[in-house]
């Protein structure tokens, strides 16, 4: 998804609709979206479930939630669809809460098209997110920046309270900090490929 790029920034985002959505819902049985790959045509996604082996899928951006629902149940992952006020029921979760549901709240609040765009104007830098990334602790962006060698992974903490209220706002804040004024650990991670924020 690249930064910037209202088409690109919508498209990314409406597939993280469909996926957060089912994320949040069926998070309690344990599917957990691990991995969704945002470059090429196809996004890719990474499900996995307790009862099941990790699953791979290419999609494509536009996919609605009941395809993409339909292309999991074939699979054989359990997905009932969620309730019809799903979609307007939004809780915070816990900071002690199970990871998966905190991650699927993270899902959600980085469906904000606005922070990417027009929040995002005016910034020092330009660059793209490649993938999110579910970790135990923490929901990770990896961020490809122009014109540097080195890559960005921005931590949204799932344990930590407020981490994830406005976290795409946030994001954008944390790399712009990290373009404009790095700190002196950042600066050693940049010589070695990957910083962390």
């Amino acid at each position: 998804m690249r930064i910037g790029d209202t088409a690109q920034v919508q498209r990314a985002c409406g597939l993280l609709g469909q996926v957060q959505a089912i994320q949040r819902f069926n998070a309690e049985a344990g599917l957990c979206f691990t991995r969704i790959g945002l470059t090429g045509e196809r996004a890719s996604l990474v499900v996995e479930h307790p009862d099941h082996p990790p699953l791979h899928l290419e999609v494509d951006y536009g996919i609605s939630r009941q395809a993409l629902r339909a292309l999991l149940t074939a699979q054989g992952l359990p997905v009932p669809p969620e309730p019809a006020d799903h979609d307007y029921v939004m809780v915070t979760p816990r900071p002690n809460g199970p990871g998966p549901i905190r991650h699927g709240y993270a899902l959600c609040e980085l469906c904000d098209t606005g922070a990417w765009t027009d929040y995002h104007e005016g910034r020092s830098w330009q660059g793209e997110i490649t993938d999110i990334v579910y970790e135990p602790a923490s929901t990770d962006l990896l961020v490809r920046l122009d014109g540097v060698p080195w890559r960005v992974t921005v931590k949204l903490s799932v344990r930590e309270r407020g981490d994830l209220v406005g976290a795409a706002y946030s994001v954008v804040d944390r790399i712009s900090t990290l373009a404009d004024t790095p700190s002196a650990v950042q600066r050693e991670q940049m010589r070695h490929g990957e910083v962390l924020t």
